[in-house]
């Protein structure tokens, strides 16, 4: 079957939806609980947040990524939202948000758009750049479970109810450990 404009085959040989998939973009979104036994203060997680999104583009580009589109992460605690963001490691990664006190846990949703590798290339950049930051850093990824788009999450949604919703998605059964989730 010849894929639509605007789709391409998947594996399977059904044509998988999206605009950009003609173009080589492919994607990914992980969302994870990541904790500490000291407590983040607001510098040291924008400091987690750009290394993380640095990582995973650098990891893209050693992949044979053509192009970073968007590389962006949201971090949530009850004490505030740091957001983080790179379009490619030579533009540097920035951040925004605050925290009000530290905290130990966190959520974290990241999303990665790259052209030039396939899905299961962006998801490993992903994943390797996310765990390799967070262990540098003392910091224990404890689930992680893929997600759709942010556009999933509601982030117009109180701080209660979004980190409600990531810890339902969280609790599904997957496996609570780094190693399990490999």
């Amino acid at each position: 079957m010849k894929p639509e404009s605007g789709q391409r085959n998947g594996t399977d040989g059904v044509a998988d939806s999206g605009c950009y998939t003609e173009h080589g973009v492919s994607g990914y979104g992980v969302a994870a609980k990541l904790s500490r036994g000291e407590a983040m203060n607001e510098a040291f997680v924008k400091t987690l947040a750009e290394s993380m999104m640095l990582s995973i583009a650098r990891r893209c580009h050693e992949l044979g990524a053509k192009c970073i589109g968007h590389i962006k992460s949201h971090l949530k605690s009850a004490s505030g939202i740091i957001k983080a963001d790179t379009i490619g490691v030579e533009h540097g990664a920035y951040s925004t948000g605050q925290m009000h006190r530290p905290v130990n846990d966190l959520y974290v949703a990241v999303n990665t758009i790259v052209q030039g590798i396939p899905e299961a290339a962006v998801k490993e950049a992903t994943l390797e750049g996310m765990h390799e930051v967070a262990r540098e850093r003392g910091v224990t990824v404890v689930k992680e479970k893929e997600h759709a788009y942010f556009d999933e999450f509601d982030f117009t949604a109180s701080k209660q109810d979004y980190i409600r919703q990531l810890q339902e998605q969280l609790d599904t059964g997957e496996a609570d450990s780094e190693e399990e989730n490999r």
